[in-house]
């Protein structure tokens, strides 16, 4: 699957979260704010033996005030960035999001190649 996301690397180091979500949401740079809400919501509820499950979406909306629209293209840029992930719970029948170690991964990786490509 293709990923369409740009996230822009250059110009000033980000210095917080806050930043890197603001290059992220570039388009709707409103939706960085949420998107760190969001983001702590989930990994609160992640620390709980009840994680955040995908079908409490309307409950979350109604209690942070976003859209349905908002809310569902801040979660589908935060899943392609591979910054959540969704697993699927069968002892209570629903998936559940998790923060992703992926999205560092794949920044570390880059990196990596990066200083290769400059040492060599």
């Amino acid at each position: 699957m293709q990923k369409d996301s740009k996230l822009s690397v250059g110009g000033a180091v980000p210095e917080k979260v806050d930043d890197v979500l603001v290059r992220l949401f570039w388009k709707e740079p409103e939706l960085a704010s949420h998107a760190k809400d969001f983001l702590t919501y989930v990994k609160t509820w992640a620390r709980s033996e009840t994680p955040y499950r995908v079908s409490q979406w309307e409950t979350y909306c109604a209690k942070s005030g976003l859209t349905q629209s908002k809310y569902h293209n801040m979660l589908r840029r935060l899943r392609r960035e591979d910054i959540i992930e969704k697993k699927y719970n069968p002892s209570v029948r629903d998936d559940e999001l998790y923060l992703s170690g992926a999205f560092s991964n794949q920044l570390n990786r880059m990196a990596v190649l990066w200083d290769d490509f400059m040492g060599g």
